[in-house]
């Protein structure tokens, strides 16, 4: 999104598979370039947070988690739920949400 709230581009992701996204406004509050999954789901890269689930996980943007040296989930699935919560993306995508998304950062959930 530009200074004129267009959309420049859009891509598929992944996202929950229990539905513990809410639509809303919330606002980014923390980041790691390197994180731990919850439920033995790997390790992330790019972990833009903004919420968390009924859990009290953080919810945010993220690359496709490894386990054991080993993507949780093809690129080919994006598009459809795979995760605890977060949005899973392309490693390029995710490198993008993280230069594009400071803490305080507006995130609208539709």
């Amino acid at each position: 999104v530009d200074e004129d709230d267009e959309v420049l581009r859009s891509y598929l992701v992944s996202g929950s598979l229990t539905d513990n996204l809410q639509p809303g406004t919330y606002e980014v509050f923390s980041r790691s370039e390197n994180a731990y999954g919850i439920d033995d789901s790997g390790t992330m890269k790019w972990f833009v947070r903004f919420t968390r689930g009924p859990s009290g996980a953080a919810i945010g943007f993220h690359d496709i988690p490894v386990d054991d040296g080993v993507k949780v989930q093809t690129r080919a699935q994006l598009g459809t739920e795979q995760s605890h919560g977060c949005i899973r993306q392309r490693t390029k995508d995710a490198r993008k949400m993280w230069a594009f998304a400071p803490l305080g950062t507006t995130v609208v959930v539709v």
